[in-house]
């Protein structure tokens, strides 16, 4: 009872400091110096761990059958719950850092959704659509409770200066998306027609592309780098990373953690999720509709 009341407490108390969470994403000092070995960015390794390790039960259960997909939703669902009321517990000591662990339940929350939803009863891209609205929905509760306006994580235009970098991104998202189709190899999601593939490159833009940039170069993004500094980019890109450890190839991994690093860069230093959102649609796109059509 008591972690529970700690937990709601937790979630109303999370903007405590207004005049801090309002800086931009890119207006805040990043410490490059910051220790990998320090608390904070042990106990946040510790958790991507947790959650790398209830990716591998998935993937199990995946490989094994259905009937082993609750323990990957148990463990997923404990990491969860660790995470809130650890952050409950440290709120008043280390609020920094508590709302860091609460912007990381976004990672296991996406894949409690996506093993309780039944794919047999939904076409994938109605899949990915109705398992972003959760997603948004907490994403955008996190930003009200703690009094983030939206242009601090991204959700703002580039300069002039910075669309060339933003036209880059973009530009390279069809050669990773047909490198990450070559390591993975994904069947067909849709029929075979060119005029069958708007509305699911608009799913693929709205509800994985933008969708994950708000939560890891946005949300989890802003706490990292005040909670940690440069460590924070790189253990929110390593998270992504593992957070395709279920496809069971270290190639993947290796090139999701790489070109989230890479889009974490771009947004710290445009101020914008918007470019890296559509990048990261068209790779998707490439990968799961156009790459499995042509190839």
């Amino acid at each position: 009872m008591r972690a529970e009341e700690e937990t709601f407490t937790s979630l109303s108390a999370l903007g405590y400091n207004q005049m801090s969470d309002s800086k931009l994403l890119y207006d805040v000092p990043l410490r490059i110096t910051g220790s990998f070995f320090s608390r904070r960015a042990i106990i946040t390794f510790l958790y991507i761990l947790l959650i790398t390790a209830a990716e591998l039960v998935t993937a199990y259960a995946a490989r094994h059958g259905a009937v082993f997909a609750k323990y990957g939703i148990a463990f997923h669902a404990i990491i969860l719950f660790a995470l809130l009321v650890h952050s409950a517990r440290i709120l008043n000591t280390d609020p920094q850092t508590a709302k860091l662990l609460l912007a990381l339940i976004v990672a296991p929350l996406i894949r409690i959704l996506s093993l309780s939803m039944p794919v047999a009863e939904f076409s994938y891209i109605a899949w990915f659509s109705i398992i972003s609205i959760p997603v948004y929905i907490t994403i955008f509760a996190c930003l009200y409770l703690q009094h983030i306006p939206p242009e601090a994580i991204g959700l703002a235009l580039p300069s002039r200066k910075h669309l060339p970098l933003e036209f880059a991104m973009i530009v390279i998202a069809v050669p990773v998306g047909l490198m990450e189709y070559l390591i993975l190899k994904p069947g067909m999601l849709v029929e075979p027609r060119l005029t069958a593939l708007v509305v699911p490159v608009l799913v693929m833009v709205v509800c994985t592309g933008f969708l994950e940039e708000l939560a890891f170069r946005g949300l989890m993004q802003y706490h990292a780098v005040r909670t940690l500094g440069f460590t924070g980019i790189v253990l929110i890109s390593v998270l992504f990373g593992l957070l395709h450890v279920g496809n069971l190839t270290i190639l993947d991994v290796l090139l999701a953690g790489g070109i989230g690093f890479i889009f974490a860069l771009v947004v710290r230093k445009t101020g914008s999720l918007y470019g890296v959102s559509i990048a990261h649609g068209i790779i998707n796109s490439t990968l799961f509709l156009f790459a499995p059509l042509y190839l």
